[in-house]
């Protein structure tokens, strides 16, 4: 679909001229000095193109480039047709058994001023912007050169070319009967009844005598008539353009790779960031269920401080009142007084006075084998004679469990 406002730059006599398409209309627009953005097509001039039209017989359609390759090459044009964007073919008819195809090749480059606003712009042989009738050979002024463009049977350029000579003259007449002539040998054999020169000032421009009468073909003057677009894309692309495209390609990869980057690394943060989100959730979610556990935990914890403030009292062998009861039990109406008893988790501390030694002696044998006091091992350090016959005694106890590696090296000794 065409754009309802196109720009074509178009090579004329003076140069290359803009022309603006609306609504299917060409109109002209300044002279191309400088460059021009926004090109939307650009017509490669007849100087920087060369037309080899070709007649190949029953060639498939698979292998007509090849062909049409073989032959460029063998006249010369193998480097220019090494790069597809360089060279550009047309078949001519339908008919499959005898094809005739118009080639185009790009030989020299365009103006940088033309080359810079071609960025974005499709290119083309200049005939192709040109109205040509069939059985008519036109004849047109371009960038200081007059060009020849022959059409098919149907219309289509079949070939097109700048002339050497600069006027229209006996040489110009000349050139025209060997581009002919030269048509016929190729077996192409075009039906020409009459030429047609173009001019944008036809109301006072004439034909020389000379050049009609050696062309022996009748000769036209016709006003320029507007250039129309292509009807089809074309794959000609100057080098120039190319590398930059590419070079602009490379870079959209790149700056497209980059952004797929930052955004699989913002989609990862993103994704841990709603796990840090939906974990602090449920951490605050559990942290309310506990609060609202709190009564219920605080009920245990009293329970539990009340359970372990009677729990001596269950066991009678560590309830210290029961010690109590026991040693009192152990002590005899007389001969034994206790000035100290001390009653732990982790041990028993006695400390006493017997009337003699010997009373001291009963009562630890007592104490050490009564059942209430099983579960202490018991140590009595030498007692202290008085001066009197008194003795004072001590006895410190610990449960079996810690003292049993110690009773057991002393039994080693």
């Amino acid at each position: 679909m065409k754009n309802a406002d196109e720009v074509m730059l178009i090579p004329h006599e003076e140069g290359f001229r803009a022309w603006r398409m609306k609504s299917g209309l060409a109109t002209p627009g300044d002279l191309i000095n400088k460059g021009w953005s926004g090109a939307g097509w650009i017509a490669l001039p007849a100087r920087c193109v060369v037309s080899v039209p070709m007649r190949l017989q029953c060639a498939d359609a698979s292998r007509r480039e090849s062909s049409v390759q073989l032959e460029l090459e063998a006249a010369g044009l193998g480097a220019e047709t090494s790069d597809t964007h360089n060279f550009e073919l047309h078949l001519l008819g339908q008919d499959e058994r005898d094809q005739r195809t118009s080639t185009f090749v790009q030989v020299s480059p365009l103006p940088a001023s033309v080359i810079d606003s071609g960025n974005d712009a499709r290119f083309a042989p200049s005939v192709a912007f040109k109205q040509l009738t069939p059985g008519e050979a036109l004849i047109w002024h371009e960038s200081g050169n007059w060009v020849l463009a022959i059409p098919h049977d149907q219309g289509e350029p079949m070939h097109c070319q700048a002339l050497a000579a600069r006027t229209l003259d006996a040489d110009a007449a000349a050139e025209i009967r060997c581009i002919l002539a030269s048509l016929d040998l190729a077996g192409l054999q075009p039906n020409l009844q009459s030429i047609c020169v173009s001019s944008p000032d036809a109301e006072h421009d004439t034909i020389p005598e000379v050049f009609q009468e050696g062309v022996d073909l009748p000769v036209v003057m016709r006003g320029e008539f507007p250039p129309q677009a292509p009807a089809s894309s074309s794959r000609m692309v100057p080098a120039p353009v190319v590398r930059f495209r590419n070079e602009r390609q490379q870079r959209r990869m790149m700056m497209m790779g980059a952004a797929a980057f930052a955004f699989v690394l913002i989609a990862a943060l993103g994704a841990f960031a709603a796990r840090v989100l939906m974990r602090e959730r449920s951490n605050f979610a559990e942290e309310a269920r506990l609060d609202s556990m709190e009564p219920e935990l605080i009920s245990i914890r009293d329970a539990k401080a009340a359970w372990d403030d009677i729990l001596p009292a269950l066991t009678p062998g560590t309830y210290p009142v029961e010690s109590i009861y026991q040693l009192v039990v152990l002590l005899p109406p007389e001969g034994i007084r206790l000035t100290r008893f001390e009653i732990r988790q982790d041990g028993i501390v006695l400390d006493g006075e017997a009337s003699s030694l010997g009373h001291g002696i009963e009562f630890r044998d007592k104490l050490v084998a009564a059942p209430a006091f099983k579960r202490w091992s018991w140590e009595f350090p030498q007692p202290t004679s008085l001066p009197d016959g008194r003795a004072t005694f001590r006895a410190e106890a610990r449960p079996v469990e810690v003292a049993a590696p110690e009773t057991t090296e002393v039994a080693q000794q």
